[in-house]
């Protein structure tokens, strides 16, 4: 067993560190974009992959649920709770395709329609407040990063034989 001297120097060895680890940075700042997210919609019974898919029907129009997933980056099941929890609220309704009886269409309500309507300024002040710490020309510039990290490929581990 290594001890506890040993442990501490291998790890200063390693070069990790917590508070500088792009993960962890990213974890953090989700963490914050979730609290101003809950600031701006207080009261609001309502998630930001919600709002999300809320906000990318209302843009598209009709979709599928499929469709409406790859468009949020949000996976099978995620878009799927999402889904259900917005028909529950009666924000989407749902039918059959025409052409591919496989495909479920979504589309606002009305109600869905007046809500997101409504909420659409408000998620423009979530933005605001969480890139507030930067000047104009530093959120830019984040975000072009942000964006290039977010379409990057992932590498694939390589195989051992």
């Amino acid at each position: 067993m290594l001890g506890r001297a040993a442990a501490e120097e291998a790890y200063r060895e390693s070069g990790y560190d917590l508070p500088s680890h792009p993960a962890h940075l990213v974890r953090r700042v989700h963490q914050r974009a979730t609290l101003c997210f809950q600031q701006v919609m207080a009261g609001e019974a309502l998630s930001p992959t919600q709002f999300a898919a809320l906000a990318t029907i209302l843009k598209v129009g009709e979709i599928s649920q499929n469709h409406l997933g790859r468009l949020t980056a949000m996976d099978p099941s995620t878009i799927s709770l999402v889904v259900r929890k917005l028909l529950k609220e009666k924000l989407v309704d749902r039918s059959s395709s025409e052409t591919d009886q496989r495909l479920t269409i979504l589309r606002l309500t009305d109600k869905g329609m007046r809500y997101t309507l409504d909420r659409l300024a408000r998620s423009l002040e979530v933005g605001e407040r969480l890139l507030s710490p930067l000047n104009k020309a530093e959120q830019a510039m984040l975000l072009d990063l942000l964006g290039r990290i977010a379409d990057g490929e992932i590498d694939a581990p390589e195989r051992t034989r």
